[in-house]
């Protein structure tokens, strides 16, 4: 299968690659270890509904012209069980992503590592 081969302890390659079928992955290694990070302080699994979006598939989902997923940088992580959407935003704050989106209708958090200072948004 290809992109399957661990990134991290608990992180391969594919979860991040384009939902289109098409394959495709960047991926930016500072996103990848502060997902391992906030695995270790969630105590548990973590699942990644979106990571890399090459453009095609960033336009037919409504993702911005500019998107940090068409980057490598963003990734949409649904909430683990057992932690609200905010508390997993707090956590995600404080491992020190640089963007921060909730999306508590929809039960999952962005998280990016954007340059410049750190920004949250719902």
């Amino acid at each position: 299968m290809i992109n399957d081969f661990a990134l991290t302890e608990h992180f391969r390659l594919r979860e991040f690659q384009c939902k289109c079928g098409c394959g495709t992955v960047k991926l930016d290694p500072s996103l990848v270890w502060r997902l391992q990070a906030l695995r270790y302080k969630v105590g548990g699994p973590l699942v990644i509904n979106s990571g890399y979006r090459c453009q095609a598939h960033n336009k037919a989902v409504g993702g911005a012209d500019n998107s940090f997923h068409m980057q490598g940088l963003a990734a949409d992580v649904a909430c683990p069980k057992g932690l609200t959407v905010e508390q997993f935003t707090q956590m995600c704050l404080e491992l020190g992503f640089t963007g921060v989106g909730a999306y508590p209708d929809q039960g999952f958090v962005h998280v990016d590592m954007r340059p410049g200072p750190q920004v949250r948004f719902q």
